[in-house]
Formats: structure tokens, C-alpha cells, sequence
């Protein structure tokens, strides 16, 4: 059994990297493509996240199944099986994403977006490469999910290193020595996202248990898991469509242009949920083992112990973010007009993605029970209050607005789903998962943070600042500990079963 403090290192230490090379290069980008043609980066990445719903929970289910059949040496036949039938079908879907996004690149160019200095015909072509680059990709996830089902994220890791440097570092000399623009951007999307899904798929299969015979499609092995996946499904399309909703509503009400400086403050936002999925990615293939066996003592215990780590990495992170927005943005950019406009939506932004965060562990029981119906429940009554709001919001609040939608959905989850799900599941246990699990690191850390915002200097753009910013942050965290009992027996004693 692999140790699941190797895995949720890996974990980190991948995301850190992919998190690093963002903000390092994306700076770069505006710079060099301009802010119109930033916001087609913004919208090839909204795209990317939609699109995520057509594989009709096919990956998802591949991790779940993986991690419960890996390590049977009887079902070896029948998880190949299952792997090659939903290989093929993953990339006849991406197929179709290619083909789709083409057919329509002319009419959301002419019709869609809200342009001024990039004329319609060149967006119709950076929006049809796009579709190209996004479907080549678009695989990668699915196996990323097998990977993760087969707690090789050292192996996964490491995959994503190596191409998420090429991808963010790899375009700058395209950009630079070849042509600034975001035709060229996209087509060396295509290629690494080409190359990235190759080298996952071969490290799936040769990750696999060896089998008696060829593997070979089985209709069989789909239907088998079509409750389960048509549950996650439901989940992905309204969970994507309460995510995307906010960029979407900009993109059609608002000038193309402010869903640029949207999609900076994104950028940084979405670094908060790059250090929640390392613990979910580990913790969930061994949640379906714990049920599998029906464990539930133990289940429980990992339950509240990996809240607790994720509740001071989300505390921690997010306090910084939100009381030193500007300060953050300001030593990112190096721009004061950029950091100005984007602080608001990305204060919001983070307060709504630090609330997700917090339901990924239960989530992830959910999943491990095979329950999808309460998810996609709560994710149908956000979208419902959002659209209509969505509406309103925009037009009058701009990237505010918007980013009020995601911290409503994320709201209900909390304050609904946390509670519910605990009626069925670990019963009688939401309120030591909010008063002992979470509200503790969440409010040091905020508490925390307000009080260096006032004792430390004013925040400069150069080496000093930044030492200020490590500095809160440090202190941050270390707050947190100290007011999470499991993280501090952890960290002090190394005495814990799991790790």
C-alpha cells in the first residue's frame, strides 16, 4: 500500500510548482499579447473547464474503480478492460470537442464576444485553434484520475512538472523569438497538451496489474458503472456550470477587456484550490478502501485529521490573500492600475474558493459512499438562485458582481450540505467538523493576518516586500497550528497511523 504522506507530498509539491510557474509567466503573457488577447487565454481556460463535463463521469469512475480493483490480482483482466473502454471513449469525446469548438469559433467571434482591437476574423481563428488545443489536452484529466486511483501521484507529479514548465515557460521563446501572438500562443498549447496526454496514458498502462490476455473493449464495464458516473455527471455539468457562470456573465455583458483583469485575479484565487485538490487527490482512493471494508471508526478518524490539515492550509493561505489582495497583486504585476481593479473580485473570489475547499473532505466521503445525489442537489439549487442574479450582478457590479456568484454557491455548500450529509453519513458529527475541525484556523488565521496588515510596514515592490509578505505569512500558519489539535499532535509527536 502506498504511504499516503509520500502521495499528499507529491501532491504538493506538483501543485507548488504548477502554482509557481503561473504566476511567474502569466504577467509575461499580458505583457507581451496584450489584455484583449489575455482575456482568450481566460476564455480558453473557462472552455477548458466547461468541457471537463463531456467525459459524463467517466474519470472519475475510473479512479473510484481503479482504487478499489488495483490491488486484486483476480480482477486484473477486468480492469484493463474497463481502463481501454473508457480510454477509447475519452478520446472519441475530445474528437468531437475539437470538431464542436471549430464549427462555432466564427459565430462566437463575430457574435459572442464583446472585441476592439483584435478584429473578428482573428479571434474566430485563435478560438479554432483553441478547441484544438483544448481537446488534446482534455484526455490528460482521465488518466490523471487513473493515476490518482492507483495512488501513483509521485509518477503524476512528476508528469505535471515536466509539462506545466513547458507549458508556461516553453511559449515565451514561441512568443518572443517567433510570433507575439495568441494564434502562436494556442498552437504550442496544442502540442504540449498533445504530448502531456501521451505520456500519461503510457504511464497509466504500464502502472496497471498484469493481465492473462489482451485487454479489450467491454460495453459491459461502462454499463456496470453508469449509475455511479451518471451521478458525478450531474455533479461535474452543475457544479462547471456555477464555476463558469461568473466568467461566462462577463464575457457576454461586459467589455472582453475586464474579464482580463477577472482573469488575473482568478489566477490567484484558484492557487487556493491548487493546495486543497493534493489532500483530496490522496485521501479519496484510500476513503473507497476504508468503505470498502467498512471501516467506519477508522474512516472517521482520518475524516476529522484530514480536515483539520486542509483547514489550516486553506486558513493560512486565504487570510494572506484576502487582507493583502492588493499587496499580492502589486508584487505579482507590477502594475498599480491592474492591482487596483482586480483586488475586490479577487478578495471575493478567494473567500468563495477558501469555502470550497472546505467541503472537498466531505465531498470526498460522499464519493467513497457512492452518494452523488446531495451534490448535485446542493449545485441545482445554487445555479438556480445564480442565473437570475447573474443578471443583475454583472451589469451593475462588473467583476464584483460576478464574483459574488461563486461565493454564493460555495455558501450553500457549507452552510447546507456539510450538515445534511452528515444526518447519513459519520452521524451526529457536523458540529465537531465546524466548531473543532474548521472555524478554529479559520478565524486565527483571518485574526492573524488583520493584525500584521497593521503592525507590519507599508508593502514595497522589491525584496524587502516580499520578505514582509513571507513573514506574514509564516506567522499565518503558524497560528493556525497552534489552535488545530490534531495538525499540532501531528507536527509535534509524528505519532499517526496514516502517515
Amino acid at each position: 500500500m502506498a504511504a499516503l504522506r509520500v502521495n499528499i507530498i507529491a501532491n504538493y509539491l506538483g501543485q507548488f510548482w504548477m502554482v509557481a510557474m503561473g504566476l511567474l509567466f502569466l504577467p509575461w503573457y499580458v505583457r507581451i499579447l496584450g489584455m484583449e488577447a489575455f482575456g482568450l487565454v481566460g476564455l480558453m481556460l473557462t472552455f477548458q473547464g466547461v468541457l471537463q463535463l463531456f467525459d459524463f463521469g467517466i474519470g472519475g469512475t475510473a479512479n473510484r474503480e481503479l482504487s478499489r480493483r488495483a490491488h486484486d490480482a483476480v480482477l486484473a483482466d477486468s480492469t484493463r478492460d474497463m481502463l481501454r473502454s473508457s480510454e477509447i471513449t475519452i478520446w472519441l469525446l475530445a474528437a468531437f470537442i475539437a470538431l464542436g469548438v471549430w464549427i462555432c469559433s466564427g459565430w462566437m467571434a463575430g457574435h459572442w464576444l464583446h472585441l476592439k482591437s483584435i478584429d473578428s476574423h482573428q479571434a474566430g481563428r485563435a478560438i479554432a485553434i483553441m478547441g484544438l488545443a483544448i481537446a488534446l489536452l482534455w484526455p490528460s484529466t482521465f488518466y490523471a484520475n487513473c493515476l490518482s486511483g492507483l495512488e501513483k501521484q509521485p509518477t503524476l507529479n512528476l508528469i505535471n512538472v515536466i509539462f506545466s514548465t513547458l507549458r508556461y515557460a516553453g511559449v515565451v521563446p514561441v512568443l518572443l523569438w517567433i510570433s507575439p501572438s495568441i494564434e502562436a500562443f494556442l498552437v504550442w498549447s496544442a502540442l504540449v497538451g498533445a504530448l502531456q496526454s501521451l505520456a500519461m496514458a503510457f504511464a497509466t498502462w504500464r502502472n496497471l496489474p498484469a493481465g492473462s490476455r489482451t485487454s479489450r473493449w467491454s460495453y459491459l464495464e461502462l454499463r456496470n458503472s453508469r449509475k455511479f458516473a451518471g451521478g458525478l455527471f450531474a455533479i461535474g455539468a452543475l457544479a462547471l456550470a456555477n464555476s463558469q457562470l461568473d466568467r461566462l456573465a462577463l464575457a457576454s455583458l461586459r467589455p472582453l477587456e475586464e474579464l482580463g483583469y477577472y482573469t488575473l485575479a482568478l489566477s490567484v484565487a484558484s492557487g487556493l484550490g491548487r493546495m486543497v485538490q493534493p489532500m483530496f487527490n490522496a485521501l479519496y482512493p484510500r476513503f473507497n478502501r476504508l468503505v470498502a471494508r467498512n471501516d467506519e471508526a477508522t474512516l472517521g478518524e482520518l475524516y476529522h485529521l484530514s480536515s483539520q490539515l486542509l483547514a489550516v492550509v486553506i486558513a493560512a493561505v486565504a487570510a494572506i490573500l484576502m487582507v493583502f489582495a492588493r499587496d499580492v497583486l502589486w508584487l505579482w504585476t507590477g502594475d498599480a492600475d491592474v492591482a487596483e481593479r482586480a483586488t475586490l473580485p479577487m478578495v471575493i473570489l478567494v473567500a468563495g474558493s477558501a469555502l470550497n475547499g472546505l467541503v472537498n473532505i466531505p465531498y470526498a466521503l460522499q464519493l467513497a459512499h457512492g452518494w452523488t445525489s446531495l451534490a448535485a442537489g446542493l449545485n441545482a439549487a445554487a445555479l438556480l438562485i445564480a442565473l437570475p442574479l447573474s443578471l443583475w450582478l454583472v451589469p451593475h457590479y462588473g467583476m464584483a458582481g460576478a464574483a459574488m456568484l461563486w461565493l454564493l454557491a460555495n455558501l450553500i455548500s457549507v452552510m447546507v450540505g456539510v450538515p445534511l450529509m452528515h444526518h447519513r453519513l459519520l452521524k451526529g458529527q457536523a458540529i465537531r467538523w465546524a466548531l473543532r475541525d474548521t472555524t478554529p484556523p479559520l478565524l486565527t488565521g483571518l485574526c492573524t493576518a488583520l493584525a500584521m496588515s497593521v503592525l507590519l510596514p507599508s508593502i514595497e515592490r522589491n525584496l524587502a516586500g516580499l520578505t514582509l509578505l513571507i513573514l506574514a505569512s509564516g506567522t499565518t500558519l503558524l497560528s493556525c497550528v497552534a489552535v488545530t489539535p490534531a495538525v499540532r499532535a501531528l507536527l509535534w509527536h509524528r505519532t499517526t497511523r496514516f502517515f
